[in-house]
């Protein structure tokens, strides 16, 4: 009984903290983004950000029901032992996201250098919407989808090849590209979209080197890639 109250109270302790992790981002994302644009009456920021911030919540309640186990692990702090590439690709994508929020910030609010028609935050809807279903998929699927890349024999790692990991090897790479990709249409900043294909270009520097690792540490991981062969993208990578 005892143990029990003692896990149940270090999982909460972990759900607050990842909760705690995840709003802290959203904010920091919020203020570049409004800092850089000096103004707040910008309905497309508005719409991302609340879409946001509903992903957000939705996620936590959709893995307290599928995944808990998820919450725990991705509320850890990354790993010292990370691999060299993928200490690069963190820092690349920290430095990305806040550049992306900067440019769009600067486009939208203080310069005004592009104007996407309305179509545009309707395609960057659908795109934000398609993106974060795929994560959220990936993320209840695989229980391994942890913040560090790495063989988890500790957790009895094993090949995950169901759901969207039957169409492409990287399911939730290829969700986050168009998580982020579709803020510059929402928002309404075309040259946004620089910084963000320059964060999908970080997001296939990872899964190259993670792909390479699996296929020589992870059993069962090379005769996987044999069966399903595209990365991120169905009959192209």
């Amino acid at each position: 009984m005892v143990e029990t109250v003692e896990k149940d109270a270090e999982f909460w302790k972990a759900f607050f903290r990842r909760a705690a992790q995840v709003l802290g981002g959203l904010f920091l994302m919020a203020a570049v983004f409004f800092l850089s644009a000096g103004r707040i009456d910008l309905p497309g920021a508005w719409i991302f950000f609340g879409l946001y911030a509903f992903s957000l919540l939705a996620n936590m309640v959709i893995f307290l029901k599928f995944n808990p186990e998820l919450i725990r692990v991705r509320s850890e702090m990354p790993r010292e032992d990370m691999e060299w590439w993928d200490r690069v690709f963190v820092v690349l994508y920290i430095l990305l996201i806040i550049l992306l929020f900067i440019v769009c910030g600067l486009d939208a609010g203080r310069f005004q250098l592009s104007s996407p028609g309305p179509e545009f935050l309707v395609v960057g809807v659908i795109i934000f919407v398609i993106g974060w279903l795929f994560v959220v998929w990936a993320m209840v699927e695989n229980r391994f989808f942890e913040t560090t890349v790495r063989v988890q024999k500790d957790r009895e790692h094993t090949v995950v090849s169901t759901g969207p990991y039957a169409i492409i090897r990287h399911p939730g790479y290829a969700g986050m590209i168009l998580f982020y990709g579709c803020a510059p249409f929402i928002i309404g900043s075309l040259y946004g979209l620089i910084p963000a294909l320059l964060l999908a270009f970080a997001f296939v520097f990872r899964t190259y080197y993670e792909d390479r690792m699996l296929c020589e540490e992870l059993p069962g991981y090379k005769e996987y890639t044999a069966k399903v062969r595209y990365r991120l993208v169905p009959f192209v990578w």
